[in-house]
């Protein structure tokens, strides 16, 4: 299990584009407040709020099985770190 320390914000983009049954928030996320999180499922159905929340799904690169769970802190991650870090790393293309 790995500790990941961001705002939810963050947490929605990292763990929206990691799991393969999230959508990536990129175009909503500009306008979100830093506190909240904001995640969507491919059909459709959407997650926004403050509360506990754990994700159980698979990696939209390799399909390997992960889990999430968000706290007060960020979230806690089970699964591949290395594709969490590179996700990371990555630039975000509405903020800059």
């Amino acid at each position: 299990m790995y500790k990941i320390a961001c705002t939810r914000k963050e947490a929605s983009c990292i763990l929206g584009s990691f799991f393969g049954e999230l959508d990536p928030v990129c175009e909503r996320c500009k306008g979100a407040p830093d506190g909240e999180l904001l995640l969507s499922t491919t059909e459709g159905l959407v997650f926004i709020g403050d509360g506990e929340l754990t994700f159980e799904g698979h990696s939209a690169t390799t399909g390997a099985p992960a889990l999430a769970k968000i706290t007060d802190y960020g979230f806690e991650f089970e699964g591949d770190i290395t594709e969490i870090t590179r996700i990371r790393e990555m630039r975000c293309l509405y903020s800059g």
